[in-house]
């Protein structure tokens, strides 16, 4: 119809932290709560960057080691290889236990592009040291990826426990004692 105004449709609270944790709960005027999941979501989010370019500098780092001490060309390698270079000596010694447990899938080529030979099992677990490192760190991303997705989903909950109670008034808290069992506590009841 003509000169109808049209509703202006606002995202719910509870959407709004689901996308970003802390929006629904300042739309309601919770400021305190807002920054608490905002804080939380700055630091995981700062926590996850630092340790994946901290894992990938590591990463190049343990490559350029491997170069110097071990002639290894690091283009094309899988993760498995860089493992495997940090358990054995020699490709030689590598493939032999393989042989030796029939793995004929797991064989490496003798070639330039596969070979290695660590001058020094000190630096061979020097080697392994910090590709250990490397792989915890970028671990320790991923379970701030899954922390991150948590706090998103907590603080969705959240707002919507703060809308219910701020627009229902429905959660009741009533003190109770049962004197035939010796209790006392606290009731809870929340109508949806």
């Amino acid at each position: 119809m003509v000169g109808q105004r049209k509703e202006k449709k606002e995202l719910s609270p509870v959407i709004k932290s689901a996308i970003l944790p802390g929006w629904g709960q300042k739309s309601m005027g919770f400021s305190k709560r807002a920054r608490t999941f905002q804080y939380v979501e700055t630091g995981l989010v700062l926590t996850i960057v630092g340790t994946s370019t901290f894992s990938n500098i590591m990463k190049k780092n343990y490559m350029s080691f491997a170069y110097q001490h071990a002639n290894v060309s690091s283009g094309g390698k899988s993760h498995e290889y860089w493992v495997d270079i940090g358990n054995y000596d020699t490709i030689e010694d590598y493939n032999a236990e393989h042989l030796r447990n029939r793995e004929m899938d797991a064989l490496y080529p003798e070639d330039l592009k596969w070979s290695w030979v660590w001058d020094s099992s000190e630096n061979r677990k020097a080697f392994e040291k910090k590709r250990i490192q490397s792989d915890q760190l970028k671990l320790a991303a991923s379970f701030g990826v899954g922390a991150l997705v948590l706090n998103h989903v907590v603080s969705a909950i959240d707002a919507l426990y703060l809308t219910r109670v701020k627009e229902d008034q429905s959660l009741m808290i009533e003190p109770f004692h049962n004197l035939d069992v010796g209790s006392v506590g606290y009731a809870f009841t929340f109508r949806f």
